[in-house]
């Protein structure tokens, strides 16, 4: 299930699902994406799409790029410690 061509599509589809969806049930289907996949660096791309799409102006205009990349590496870091148990 981790070849490049689902890889390919998944891509697509979820890039379509943060435009057309609200940027919560987004946020949730990320996480289940960052979850599911050993290593989805593509969560960073869709946190800056979903900041570019769905911030304010006067918030910090990054909030969803840092967040998706704090949790990338935290699901990084948890998975490599429980698979060596």
């Amino acid at each position: 299930m981790n070849t490049p061509i689902v890889r390919f599509i998944l891509f697509f589809l979820v890039f379509v699902l943060v435009v057309v969806l609200p940027w919560w049930l987004s946020v949730v289907i990320l996480i289940g994406l960052t979850v599911y996949f050993p290593f989805y660096p593509e969560v960073v791309f869709f946190g800056f799409l979903i900041d570019a799409l769905y911030t304010i102006q006067y918030s910090f205009p990054y909030t969803g790029l840092v967040t998706a990349t704090v949790f990338l590496l935290i699901t990084m870091f948890v998975k490599t410690r429980v698979r060596k148990f």
